[in-house]
């Protein structure tokens, strides 16, 4: 396993769990209400050791996953969370070379999945009509990464307008009002492409699938995902206080030929 180097991000653990995301510093330091830690004594040592800060507090070191990273983005807006995320890649069948247009950039959580997803060999065509919005993503993907990566494509736009050379396999939209979107979408995707929508009210849910159907799309789903952590020690094993449970509804839809598409009634 390789040793923490200057640079890259190391997660502070305390014993109780709580977290600290920050890049390492060869002459700074980290301090926090248990202490202080000197970067010098983070680096050289390996994931899972542990630091003693200057009030005798003991730290783990950990390399931060993705989903680490992005609860700690700095955001604007609410991120998606991570099972809505992988559910977005499951159900829209993301995998390594597939191109993929996004639209509702926000904070760049669900980017930095799908240019995880896609790979280097696919490409990512991310739509933000808000420039200050499309400033953040690309921050806190290029943080990420430590540059832009090539295979990255954002652009400041509105999606109903949107034009673009080439057809996409797949399409994700996170919108207020993502059925104005359909008709230009549906032109850039793919005969047989997935075109997976996330709305947080049933309302939307409903416009939304008036115009799939109405825009040839078909084999429509539409769904919400909960989840229930567990309490689990030696001497109990219950649920949680506390879960996640609505965040949002994923709509999933597949673009057929429009005169295939099937009438409201089938």
């Amino acid at each position: 396993m390789a040793p923490f180097f200057p640079g890259e991000f190391v997660l502070f653990t305390s014993q109780k769990g709580k977290t600290w995301l920050v890049r390492i510093d060869e002459n700074g330091s980290f301090s926090c209400h248990l202490g202080t830690v000197d970067f010098g004594s983070v680096t050289g040592k390996e994931e899972g050791e542990k630091v003693e800060t200057t009030k005798g507090a003991k730290l783990f070191l950990f390399r931060p996953t993705l989903v680490d990273y992005i609860f700690k983005l700095k955001r604007q807006t609410q991120i998606i969370y991570p099972k809505d995320l992988g559910a977005i890649l499951i159900e829209g069948d993301i995998g390594p070379g597939s191109v993929v247009l996004e639209s509702g950039v926000g904070s760049g959580a669900l980017s930095l999945v799908l240019l995880r997803a896609v790979g280097e060999h696919g490409r990512l065509v991310s739509v933000e009509r808000r420039e200050e919005f499309a400033r953040l993503a690309l921050r806190n993907v290029e943080k990420f990464y430590g540059e832009r990566p090539r295979h990255f494509h954002l652009v400041v736009g509105d999606i109903e307008t949107f034009s673009l050379g080439d057809r996409v396999d797949r399409a994700v939209l996170d919108l207020p009002e993502p059925w104005r979107a359909v008709e230009s979408v549906g032109s850039l995707l793919k005969t047989g492409g997935l075109l997976v929508s996330l709305s947080p009210n049933v309302g939307q849910v409903q416009l939304m699938f008036r115009e799939l159907r109405s825009k040839g799309f078909a084999n429509i789903q539409t769904f919400e995902l909960l989840k229930r952590p567990w309490m689990v020690d030696e001497r109990r094993a219950r649920p949680a206080d506390r879960m996640v449970s609505h965040t949002g509804f994923l709509t999933v839809a597949k673009k057929v030929p429009f005169a295939a598409s099937p009438s409201p009634r089938e």
